[in-house]
């Protein structure tokens, strides 16, 4: 059976964010299906998204801002912003991974940051609906559009949030592929074709590798100068559909979602032969991980057994699989007996 039938945030400018669960019943309702291109760019449209609210437009929205994985998600589907907010541009200009195929020289930046959003470069783009991610339980624990700005970009336009908290990845490109789809996009296309088939293989390929290393035992981290950052695999989509093929995942405590928070001297707290450590520039890089006396006396770290974690998941086929595949590598170079 194909990953993608019936397969079961984090703050970036933090490390917590929301709290609870979701159990959003979501329900698609558009012009078209869910498996071919919505044909008709007349008459009414609505989407009902994973807070269960409708966003209805009179048309089928053809002017769509959207936080940048949104709009990566979308991209390879046909469906292409006008306008994309969130991290785009590393400091030296370099294209963010989590921007994926998008061709930035093509829509306008109405932010490159987690808290920089232009009104005025918004308006401009005149835009008929607007895509970002919702990071917790609540229906205000959306990507960049917090506080009052949400309030205010919703008089505009219709905002439509996708679940990425406590559901597996199979799940988030489903969904996101039910709106390409709604907004006109081709789920039939070479392209996502292929990027299916990869995205099986791939998922197929990891849980063989896992199945082949009995006992590898994985944590995955964030940091900063002051914390260690444990995640908890259930608050992210990639990492919950990790350990549903098998990886074992440590969990990390506490009460807050997404991470229990270490201080330095805990480092040492779960004992991992396997360790994945955040990619994001932010984050503290491998080399002045290195630095810290008690992240260096690890048994893992003396082993070299660390590898990045692809912190931005990628939410669709086509941009999932080569990050799946890439941790198979990974895993099928795994040493199984740093903790025995």
């Amino acid at each position: 059976m194909s990953v993608f039938q019936g397969a079961a945030g984090l703050s970036r400018r933090g490390f917590l964010i929301g709290a609870g669960g979701l159990a959003a019943t979501v329900v698609l309702t558009a012009c078209g299906s869910e498996d071919k291109p919505a044909n008709a760019a007349s008459g009414p449209w609505e989407f009902t998204d994973d807070r269960g609210q409708k966003a209805s437009r009179d048309a089928r929205p053809s002017r769509v801002v959207a936080y940048v994985s949104s709009a990566a998600a979308l991209w390879d589907y046909g469906v292409r912003p006008v306008g994309v907010f969130g991290p785009q541009k590393t400091a030296d200009g370099a294209k963010e991974l989590q921007a994926g195929n998008i061709d930035l020289n093509a829509v306008t930046s109405i932010g490159n940051a987690w808290d920089d959003f232009s009104m005025e470069k918004f308006a401009a783009t005149k835009p008929d609906l607007v895509v970002t991610g919702l990071t917790g339980a609540k229906p205000t624990d959306l990507w960049v559009l917090k506080d009052d700005l949400g309030p205010k970009v919703q008089q505009v336009a219709p905002i439509v949030a996708m679940s990425e908290y406590k559901v597996t990845l199979p799940k988030v490109i489903e969904r996101y592929e039910q709106l390409a789809v709604a907004l006109g996009g081709d789920a039939n296309s070479d392209v996502i074709k292929k990027g299916k088939e990869d995205f099986q293989k791939a998922s197929d390929d990891l849980k063989a590798a896992v199945k082949a290393k009995p006992g590898l035992k994985v944590l995955v981290v964030s940091s900063d100068k002051d914390n260690l950052y444990v995640c908890k695999p259930e608050f992210f989509a990639d990492l919950a559909y990790y350990r549903d093929l098998g990886l074992d995942i440590v969990n990390g405590g506490g009460t807050d979602d997404y991470f229990e928070t270490l201080s330095w001297e805990q480092a040492g707290k779960y004992p991992a032969d396997l360790i994945l450590t955040d990619s994001r520039t932010y984050a503290l890089s491998r080399q002045q991980l290195a630095a810290i006396p008690t992240w260096a006396q690890l048994p893992a770290v003396k082993a070299n057994q660390l590898a990045d974690w692809s912190t931005e998941p990628r939410f669709n086929p086509v941009l999932a699989a080569p990050v799946i595949r890439k941790l198979t590598e990974v895993v099928q170079g795994a040493r199984t007996d740093i903790t025995a």
